[in-house]
């Protein structure tokens, strides 16, 4: 099959990707030297979810450059305690000096998930919940707050937990260094260097730019069933609250030219941040900020297929770099039921990568 061909037979598949639930067509984004192709509007803003992970780690990063804190340096000694005060820990545990900033980057830091909360326990800022009332704004500190009344899950560097917790620590460190909000570092230290312009218009958006940004953003599903929660949820799409924003498939692209070129901070915490540590699912495993997949994960006849790095969202949002074949992949399939889906076309792109990248 020529190139040609299997790109044809790969679009079409994507463009017919609709179901009542979901009603809108998958987007996908491959650029690279060899291999360039595009399903739906690459320069439509969507709401990337964890993908902001990624963002995180490298204004963290930065501070690591700046010799402002080491992956090692306890987060007692960048955080007031107001911040650490709701966080519960395991018995002997004190999280101020027992956890450090490796452990927050890794999801290894033993604290519970405010978003995901562990079963029988209950929080406002659950995913359920967040379906339930959409249009409520949430602060960094109001999700800290819900972790009080959680359990801790294991003691710092013992296993593996993802947690958005951790990432809103993260975000208060980078707060704390610079006296500023997190969306203003993101757009200063970040978006506009990568020249992130569409994302950039997002940062702190009053209520009149976000009627406006509203009317362009993709739709997307947070829940099992249910509606299109664009419109409602758009107030928290502004960079403010760690939830994750908009951004478009170009402006990923163009971050991740910028960060593994080196430009947003030095590689080795790019190499870093990369290399796998923990499993979270066969064939997906995160590393010190970024995820990495290993295809033989999935199936084992996959074993010689490229080993991409980068970022990967709760509405089946992709964002991944290919480093032999200098390839950028970015998908979004809208809703966190089409995950499954999201990542056998993901499957199907590294084969194209593997043959003709």
């Amino acid at each position: 099959m020529s190139v040609e061909t299997a790109i044809y037979k790969t679009v079409e598949k994507l463009e017919r990707t609709t179901n009542r639930n979901v009603s809108v067509a998958p987007l996908a984004l491959v650029t690279g030297p060899k291999l360039e192709f595009s399903a739906g509007n690459p320069d439509q803003p969507f709401f990337i979810a964890s993908i902001d992970k990624v963002f995180i780690a490298t204004l963290i990063a930065q501070l690591f450059d700046t010799g402002y804190c080491r992956p090692e340096t306890p987060i007692g000694q960048l955080l007031p305690a107001a911040d650490l005060a709701p966080l519960p820990a395991a018995a002997g545990v004190n999280n101020g000096r027992d956890v450090t900033v490796q452990h927050l980057l890794s999801h290894t830091s033993g604290l519970p998930d405010v978003m995901l909360p562990p079963r029988g326990y209950h929080t406002e800022c659950s995913i359920p919940n967040l379906v339930a009332d959409p249009g409520r704004v949430w602060t960094i500190q109001e999700f800290l707050a819900q972790a009080e009344q959680l359990p801790p899950f294991a003691k710092p560097g013992e296993r593996f937990l993802y947690s958005d917790t951790a990432y809103f620590l993260l975000i208060r460190i980078i707060e704390e260094a610079h006296s500023g909000r997190f969306a203003e570092q993101l757009g200063t230290r970040i978006f506009e260097p990568a020249g992130m312009a569409d994302s950039l218009e997002w940062v702190a958006a009053d209520d009149e730019q976000l009627d406006h940004l509203a009317s362009k953003l993709a739709p997307f599903w947070l829940g099992k069933t249910g509606a299109d929660v664009r419109r409602a949820f758009a107030p928290n799409l502004t960079w403010r609250n760690g939830i994750g924003g908009a951004s478009t498939a170009n402006d990923l692209v163009r971050f991740q030219r910028e960060l593994h070129a080196g430009r947003l901070c030095d590689h080795q915490w790019v190499r870093l941040f990369g290399t796998p540590r923990s499993r979270f699912r066969p064939g997906i495993h995160y590393g010190t900020g970024m995820v990495a997949l290993r295809f033989a994960g999935f199936f084992p006849l996959l074993r010689s297929y490229p080993q991409p790095t980068g970022g990967l969202g709760y509405t089946a949002t992709h964002m991944f770099y290919y480093p032999e074949q200098q390839t950028h992949v970015v998908l979004n399939y809208h809703a966190h039921r089409r995950m499954q889906a999201s990542f056998q076309m993901h499957i199907r792109i590294a084969g194209l990568i593997r043959r003709y990248g």
